[in-house]
């Protein structure tokens, strides 16, 4: 049971990072992008293809990969959200399932929807804790989302553009008026979130048999743990996606009924709509 606990919560820091980008896209535009996944994608397959396919070097081919993914967050802010600034949420929130649509179509045909396997991203022996192994990969991760993390949080609470993130998502209408480029930093938003769900697929894509649609049925957990913030606590989101991957990993364990994770997961978020629609958590970050 402790090695079902340990992987997830590994795992779990996965759903956290996704969850992120999600509270980064939400707090800039009061949007909830629901191509976040197939935006990971794109780069995780780039990724994939550049360092398997052609050899590039691994370190080059993850920012390409997330690049990448910036780029087409940054694209999707441009071409969808901007025009539609002004105009109910919910439109901008429908348009970017047309934007997933037509992600999915491009790399459907570029690269099929035959599961895909990659080499891991670090070889060695890990860690022997006890009973407990832990991979070199999922070290990657728990280093990884410290970087993240501690970079987000430096990122929100000193940098002059944080502060900027922070005034446009209280309010756009008072940035502009003292003089902040609302457009570049709602811009910039879209890309740094697109760049988180870069980073998740391509940690997560050594780990799975993946597919077109690998990011995008992690999608209910990433929102979950989002709401668990409220869609706006960083912090708090990522916590519920800890959370949330040790609890998947537990009901995995301990009940044999295909689809009863997902099950409860639906039911839960159900639940916290109901109940608390402002979240659980309360945070400035």
């Amino acid at each position: 049971m402790l090695t079902v606990v340990v992987n997830g919560l590994f795992t779990g820091l996965v759903y956290g990072l996704l969850a992120v980008g999600l509270v980064v896209v939400y707090r800039g535009s009061r949007i909830i992008n629901f191509a976040y996944g197939e935006t990971g994608m794109i780069g995780a397959f780039a990724f994939s293809e550049l360092w398997v396919a052609h050899h590039v070097p691994l370190v080059i081919a993850v920012v390409l990969g997330v690049l990448l993914s910036a780029a087409v967050g940054a694209a999707t802010e441009l071409a969808l959200v901007r025009p539609l600034r002004g105009q109910p949420p919910l439109n901008a929130m429908v348009g970017t399932l047309a934007v997933a649509a037509l992600i999915l179509a491009y790399a459907s045909r570029r690269w099929g929807l035959n599961p895909h396997f990659l080499p891991p991203l670090v070889k060695g022996h890990g860690l022997r804790l006890g009973s407990v192994s832990v991979s070199p990969t999922q070290l990657l991760i728990l280093g990884t989302s410290a970087l993240v993390l501690g970079g987000l949080w430096a990122l929100y609470r000193y940098g002059s553009f944080g502060l900027r993130l922070r005034a446009t998502a209280l309010d756009p209408m008072a940035a502009g008026l003292v003089g902040v480029n609302t457009e570049v930093t709602s811009a910039a938003t879209w890309a740094l979130a697109g760049a988180l769900a870069g980073v998740s697929g391509i940690l997560i894509a050594p780990s799975v048999a993946f597919s077109v649609f690998f990011i995008s049925t992690l999608l209910l957990r990433s929102v979950a743990a989002a709401l668990v913030g409220g869609l706006t606590s960083i912090s708090g989101a990522f916590t519920a996606g800890i959370v949330l991957g040790v609890a998947e990993a537990v009901i995995g364990y301990v009940s044999p009924v295909r689809g009863i994770v997902e099950v409860v997961l639906a039911a839960f978020v159900i639940v916290l709509l109901l109940v608390r629609p402002a979240g659980l958590v309360r945070s400035a970050y």
